[in-house]
């Protein structure tokens, strides 16, 4: 990772910690500077004494949210493939892609052209994250009990 990449994840790591205290109510904690900072960039308001999110700031935090998210693994595997599919229209490409990177990083594997494989249930997490880039009507899930290459995956996963 470079350090400009660096830099640019502290930075929003900041703002995240920086906005995760004006939503749950602790204001007190941010340097005035800071406060002042968040309100001129659109991230928060202020009514009275009383500071609040606004959209950008919303954004942020949901964001955040889905970038955290994980699979879980259960302890015993069900023998069920669990397929991802997706028709993305061209005009949403920089989602798609970051969908796509999204997926990589979750840990699902490259079956098939917009077709991606888990052998645990990613349902739930994948819809959260189609959900926030407004992707979820171009995404379909599938439960499989055998799959072409079962071998291969197995060991992939590290099943065996």
């Amino acid at each position: 990772m470079s350090s400009k990449s660096a830099g640019a994840r502290a930075g929003k790591e900041v703002l995240y910690n920086l906005l995760s205290l004006i939503e749950t109510g602790n204001p007190a904690e941010v340097i005035p500077a800071k406060l002042w900072y968040l309100k001129r960039q659109k991230y928060i308001g202020r009514i009275g004494g009383n500071y609040y999110l606004l959209p950008k700031g919303e954004r942020i935090l949901t964001e955040n949210k889905v970038w955290v998210l994980k699979i879980p693994t259960p302890k015993k595997w069900d023998s069920k493939w669990h397929l991802v599919l997706f028709d993305i229209p061209a005009d949403k490409r920089k989602r798609r892609d970051i969908f796509r990177a999204r997926l990589r990083e979750l840990g699902l594997v490259l079956y098939q052209n917009s077709v991606w494989i888990h052998p645990y249930p990613v349902e739930k997490v994948i819809r959260e994250i189609a959900e926030f880039y407004k992707l979820e009507s171009c995404v379909s899930f599938v439960v499989a009990e055998k799959v072409t290459g079962e071998k291969s995956l197995r060991s992939q996963f590290k099943l065996d």
